[in-house]
């Protein structure tokens, strides 16, 4: 390497005049900058530079040491930096039109979205055929829409986990989610060198278990043999049994990197065994990392990030197999819809097969954006979404994992805010919160409805009831996801309506508001007051006078079509009462019948004991709104009130049924009466 450069640098002295060699010479100061960037040594190179700059006078050598010393803020993470020196180096007319996608990308990741899509439309103008420039401007755009409409995750840091250093890269300990693996370059670890590239120590893997107060304990080491001292170990994966470990080990040598390699390492009882360099069929000097592997009785998946040639970019995924013992099958590229010309790493296999992953390739927030692929049905990875705020940010963000729901788990970020260079946060998405409400008043006047029961079934048959307040107003919370409700308004006098609404497909919180207008009945109905003995259907005496009145209300609005609903007291079994009621319900229909009442107007339904009895009006015994349920019933002290209620409960309503003038989602309930 010293005799290339001394080789290069005499050509360059013989090739160009006095003046320039002299400028070339006071220069040499920049080979030991270079070297260091080389090297990937970002903050001791940006310390030579600035020496080498001082010393330069050569406006073409000046603008390219603003450009490198960019360079090494962006790869040290000094974001405030490196967007200063992009800036100064597009003034001092650096040649390379790299540097306005490397400055757009800085301020992305700085939100100033707007002038970041300055920097990409000049830099695609520059260079058309680079895609980079319009994803990034797509970025800038999609990221300020996600920021004003952001996903209901609620993120957390995970303070405990997290140190002045680097924390990153969480990995669960087994399938309770009890135990948490992570990578951290804090004080403590053991070795004491110093990466250059970061200026923080050597990471290591440490552990955190979750306790039984709900808390994470205090970080602790793993020792020898997982973690080394003379080596980086991290980005660790976790079978579900928590026995077996997959992780990154990157060898030093003189305080740099020099490779890196996927281990694999047994747990027997509380000790972990030595690490075992997976067998996988890549070309040597090949840097690979970041496993994730979903194990299964007859198949072992692997997907871990590379280099490796074939590619799209910089850092692809890519996919192997387990054939036997520690080998390997050739690894696959997970192809263009996952990969692009930037970088995706930190893959994370969900037990469903959705792979998350992080990418700088794709559109996104900022830096590294967590996404997630699903498969097709060729079970081809080809469906890619972004993730969003909050979840990415617009700094890095990466390491995810991902519960067995996929509503809570971790990721990794640098997003402002946080402990310390990259910190481990927590999510969550929260129970969706859903309430229906509504006014009801007359369809014709306008006028307020008060006492209204409003009947609310959901789609897995529990039934509701509220009554309307003195402001017509109707109210029920706790209404459930991915459920489908159906109203039934009954009100004196007014023919009964129904309505329907579902939370099917429905991602964020919801108020649902439906006003009910009532349309009052045309002509006055009598209710009769039809009365049984216990545990009979005989139609007593009283019974057919009143069923006669009932005839009489029918003939006098021939339009309607009623519904004959019995219902009885909890007494007796669910089977018997559901035959009972229906016997009553169909002993009414018969008379009627027998009395010129067109079969086609009436229909009979029992109900036995599945609807209680809401008090709509107070009677001294029971207030409004009390539903008369069995539970209900049994705390009664008094046996008259108790005999009361099972009288409220043993009921036959009338129900209107809409005629052609009327919509099909109306009805009318007309007020019970006793049994």
């Amino acid at each position: 390497m010293k005799y290339f450069l001394k080789l290069s640098i005499f050509l360059l002295l013989t090739s160009f005049t006095i003046e320039f060699a002299q400028a070339q010479t006071k220069n040499r100061k920049l080979v030991k900058a270079d070297i260091a960037f080389e090297n990937e040594e970002y903050i001791k190179a940006a310390d030579l530079y600035k020496k080498a700059y001082k010393k330069t006078k050569n406006k073409a050598i000046k603008a390219e040491i603003i450009f490198k010393q960019a360079e090494c803020y962006r790869y040290s993470l000094n974001y405030k930096r490196a967007a200063s020196f992009y800036k100064r180096a597009i003034r001092a007319k650096y040649p390379d039109v790299i540097v306005y996608l490397h400055y757009a990308d800085i301020l992305k990741i700085q939100e100033n979205y707007e002038t970041a899509i300055k920097y990409y439309n000049e830099y695609s103008k520059l260079n058309p055929t680079d895609v980079r420039g319009e994803i990034g401007k797509k970025s800038c755009e999609f990221a300020q829409k996600w920021l004003k409409n952001p996903t209901r995750y609620v993120v957390k840091p995970l303070s405990v986990l997290n140190s002045k250093n680097s924390d990153f890269s969480p990995s669960f300990g087994n399938s309770d989610y009890n135990e948490i693996y992570f990578t951290s370059s804090r004080e403590g670890g053991l070795s004491e060198d110093i990466d250059e590239r970061t200026g923080e120590n050597y990471t290591d893997i440490y552990v955190s278990k979750l306790q039984k107060s709900g808390k994470w304990s205090a970080p602790a080491l793993l020792p020898s043999p997982i973690n080394s001292g003379n080596a980086h170990e991290g980005s660790s994966y976790l079978n579900s049994r928590g026995n077996r470990m997959y992780f990154t080990k990157c060898s030093a040598e003189d305080k740099k990197i020099n490779n890196c390699s996927i281990c694999v390492s047994s747990k027997k009882g509380k000790l972990w065994g030595d690490p075992q360099q997976l067998q996988i069929d890549i070309d040597s000097g090949i840097t690979i990392g970041h496993p994730s592997v979903l194990e299964s009785e007859d198949n072992f998946v692997l997907v871990f990030s590379a280099n490796m040639s074939g590619g799209y970019g910089g850092n692809d995924l890519w996919i192997s197999t387990k054939e036997k013992r520690n080998a390997w099958s050739t690894p696959v590229n997970l192809g263009p819809a996952v990969n692009t010309p930037g970088d995706e790493q930190f893959p994370f296999l969900h037990e469903s097969g959705d792979l998350y992953f992080a990418s700088n390739g794709h559109a996104g927030m900022g830096g590294l954006d967590i996404f997630v692929a699903n498969k097709d049905e060729n079970d081809i990875y080809s469906v890619v979404s972004n993730l969003k705020f909050p979840i990415n940010s617009a700094s890095d963000d990466f390491g995810i994992i991902v519960e067995r729901s996929s509503e809570r788990g971790y990721l990794t970020s640098n997003r402002k805010g946080g402990k310390g260079g990259d910190d481990i946060y927590q999510f969550e998405l929260p129970k969706l919160e859903f309430d229906v409400k509504g006014t009801i008043t007359d369809s014709k006047t306008g006028e307020i409805l008060t006492a209204v029961s409003v009947q609310i079934t959901s789609s897995d048959s529990l039934t509701y009831t509220v009554i309307s307040d003195n402001t017509g107003l109707y109210r029920k919370s706790d209404i459930q996801p991915i459920t489908t409700y159906d109203l039934f308004i009954e009100h004196e006098g007014y023919l009964n309506k129904t309505a329907s609404f579902t939370t099917q497909d429905i991602h964020e919180n919801k108020t649902f508001v439906i006003d009910l207008q009532l349309d009052p009945i045309k002509k006055e109905i009598i209710l009769p007051r039809i009365e049984y003995d216990f545990a009979k259907w005989d139609l007593r005496p009283q019974s057919i006078v009143d069923l006669d009145l009932l005839v009489e209300t029918l003939n006098d609005n021939p339009e309607i079509v009623i519904e004959l609903t019995s219902h009885t007291d909890f007494r007796g079994g669910e089977k018997q009462n559901i035959e009972l009621s229906q016997k009553r319900a169909d002993v009414c229909v018969d008379y009627l019948i027998s009395k010129g009442i067109q079969k086609e107007r009436l229909i009979a339904v029992g109900k036995g004991e599945s609807v209680p009895f809401v008090i709509v009006n107070k009677d001294g015994r029971f207030k409004e709104g009390d539903v008369l349920t069995k539970s209900y019933i049994k705390k009664i002290k008094f046996r008259k009130n108790k005999e009361k209620a099972h009288q409220y409960n043993r009921r036959t309503t009338f129900k209107v049924l809409p005629d052609e003038e009327t919509s099909q989602s109306e009805t009318s309930l007309l007020p019970s009466v006793n049994e």
